[in-house]
């Protein structure tokens, strides 16, 4: 009897993230993804907004000149100020343990922990929490340890990559020597933004 292949925790998508993570930098996915997060609630305002005036739209169609650069503006400004703020946070690395993860019917919150020691389990290691998360349902392993890429945002971390320390090809997605120079420019650039 041959022994059925073991499924690869770790997608071919992730694989991507953690090869671009690796170095300081965001996919292409991920800047989408981060830029475009206040869009959705704009969207559902604007169309409030719309379905509150009702019949009453018609009259503000014949200043259609001012409204539709008005809602470009509306959009486009937080994407300009969210793409701005990423291009200069830095991208965060860490190892951390899977910790129980909280029933996800609203939100995206990851549990990880740090552990106190070598046999530290989630009781007696730090809580570490990710708000959200720009990666794929993740098939995470309570106790088990992980290789994390993150960033820091006024809501919270928000997780970017993460795989298994154990994984054949975790040696690949470690830290590069452009991981440390990016990290030290934008913690730079970061903190003097923020001061």
């Amino acid at each position: 009897m041959t022994e059925k292949p073991k499924r690869d925790p770790v997608t071919p998508e992730m694989r991507q993230r953690l090869l671009a993570n690796r170095d300081g930098r965001l996919t292409p996915a991920q800047w989408g993804e981060l830029i475009a997060q206040p869009l959705f609630m704009l969207i559902l305002l604007c169309g409030m907004g719309i379905a509150a005036l009702g019949t009453r739209m018609m009259l503000l169609l014949r200043f259609w000149w001012l409204i539709i650069p008005l809602i470009l503006l509306i959009i486009v400004t937080p994407m300009i100020f969210r793409a701005y703020r990423f291009a200069r946070a830095p991208v965060r690395f860490t190892r951390l343990n899977a910790g129980v993860q909280p029933l996800r019917v609203f939100g995206k919150t990851l549990h990880f922990y740090i552990p106190n020691s070598e046999t530290a389990s989630e009781t007696n290691g730090k809580l570490v929490k990710f708000s959200s998360r720009l990666t794929s349902r993740l098939p995470l392993v309570a106790d088990v340890e992980y290789l994390i890429y993150y960033l820091d945002e006024p809501n919270g971390r928000v997780l970017l990559s993460a795989a298994p320390t154990d994984h054949e090809d975790a040696d690949l997605w470690m830290p590069t020597k452009n991981f440390e120079i990016r990290q030290e420019r934008r913690s730079g650039e970061h903190r003097a933004a923020r001061g």
